[in-house]
């Protein structure tokens, strides 16, 4: 195991400092999350998004057709079968 110093823990500690505040004046400046789901409504959207197809939404539109690209070229590749299957599974 590495040996430290004092002298690099106070820089890494310094850093870290650093690093929270430039963290922070991003936070601040940016809006307001929005407020927390309640639980009743997060069954709500859970139960919708199952149902959706992949053409309801440009999110899930976006990464279905990704994922079905990228089954063709590794399967034009001569990719493992067991990944391809993964990939298919996604879409599911």
């Amino acid at each position: 195991m590495a040996q430290f110093s004092e002298a690099d823990i106070n820089a890494a500690k310094r850093r870290v400092q650093e690093m929270q505040n430039r963290a922070s004046r991003f936070t601040e400046e940016s809006t307001p999350p929005p407020p927390p789901v309640k639980k009743t409504e997060q069954k709500t959207n859970k139960d919708e998004e199952s149902c959706a197809s992949p053409e309801d939404n440009d999110g899930q539109n976006k990464s279905f057709f990704i994922i079905l690209a990228l089954i063709m070229l590794l399967s034009k590749e001569g990719a493992d079968n067991t990944l391809i299957l993964a990939l298919l599974y996604l879409l599911l």
